[in-house]
């Protein structure tokens, strides 16, 4: 696929102390996706991406920091590509504006942008 705009890309963290924060950050998505207590505890994880506006902000920002953890910094994460892979995974449920805000939110936690978020929990001490 040929484009004229350059995809962002999204590099690993070279800071050990960084690293482990955002570690501990993936584990927060993670139990967020997990909906403990949430309407969608008990849905098929297809219905509550369909249904749950947080539910989908919360696999996303799965879906980008796992990719960004397991990157590497001669083979960082391009943001277009990856969002070709998730198309596949997700189908027409596919949240384009949820996918773009995981993303400015880990840039922003990569100190690779100063995007101004609204909310958010931030980084783990």
């Amino acid at each position: 696929m040929s484009t004229t705009t350059k995809s962002p890309v999204l590099f690993p963290p070279k800071d050990a102390k960084l690293k482990i924060q955002l570690e501990a950050k993936l584990t927060e998505y993670q139990s967020r996706k997990n909906g403990k207590g949430e309407v969608w505890e008990y849905w098929h994880p297809e219905q509550a991406h369909m249904m749950s506006s947080d539910y989908r902000d919360a696999c996303y920002k799965v879906d980008v920091l796992s990719a960004v953890l397991s990157a590497t910094e001669e083979h960082p994460i391009n943001t277009f590509d990856l969002s070709l892979e998730l198309v596949k995974r997700y189908g027409k449920m596919f949240d384009v504006e949820k996918f773009n805000n995981a993303c400015g939110v880990i840039s922003n936690y990569l100190g690779q942008t100063n995007n101004e978020q609204n909310g958010g929990t931030g980084l783990p001490k």
